[in-house]
């Protein structure tokens, strides 16, 4: 019995790691503003919560919530739902600011009043973005037994407008009872969020 739990919990790590390596990042991207750490205040400012663009880039078969999920759902991990009900007769924005090069702070706005913070870890990479520690790995139910995992990777830079791009690398993958059924799923895509106004 100590065997058959010791295996469920050690089972989905082993593939967790496995599939760490995979979730890369679109290599022909090229950074059209790469961060250091002497211009990373310049990510600082007041941006609209629901991306301008959004380019899908791996899997192109994306769900019209994929394509019109905002900011918020991007970032607060929430794989079943989505736990900010937003509505139209409201104003939503968020602030980023940068308190060192290993953290953020996102503070979202209603109205212009803050309803909420949120503190990110981040590392800054030679490549030119600043990549976010951000529950990264999440698990649904016990992945491979009844359950999957999700990988999900991000990475911000600026646009050449200076609006706010927003890179993701993600991976899901599950199965029920090893045999029952196995998916895997990998999407690329980029947003877009606009810049309102620079940092006070």
């Amino acid at each position: 019995m100590k065997r058959v739990k010791i295996f469920t919990l050690i089972l989905p790590c082993l593939f967790a790691i496995l599939f760490q390596s995979c979730a890369s990042f679109d290599k022909e991207f090229v950074n059209p503003n790469p961060l250091k750490t002497q211009n990373l205040h310049n990510l600082e400012g007041t941006y609209d919560i629901a991306n301008i663009v959004f380019d899908s880039i791996k899997n192109e078969k994306v769900s019209y919530f994929n394509t019109h999920a905002n900011f918020f759902k991007e970032i607060d991990r929430k794989l079943i739902k989505d736990t900010l009900g937003l509505n139209n007769t409201n104003d939503y924005k968020f602030e980023l600011k940068v308190l060192n090069p290993k953290k953020i702070k996102i503070s979202y706005l209603k109205n212009g009043e803050i309803i909420r913070e949120r503190d990110i870890k981040t590392k800054l990479k030679k490549d030119g973005f600043l990549y976010l520690s951000n529950k990264n790995l999440q698990f649904l139910g016990v992945p491979y037994i009844f359950g999957a995992f999700d990988i999900k990777k991000v990475r911000l830079t600026l646009s050449k407008n200076n609006d706010l791009i927003f890179d993701v690398s993600n991976i899901r993958s599950g199965a029920g009872l090893l045999i029952v059924f196995l998916t895997y799923k990998e999407w690329q895509y980029k947003r877009e969020y606009k810049r309102i106004s620079l940092a006070p």
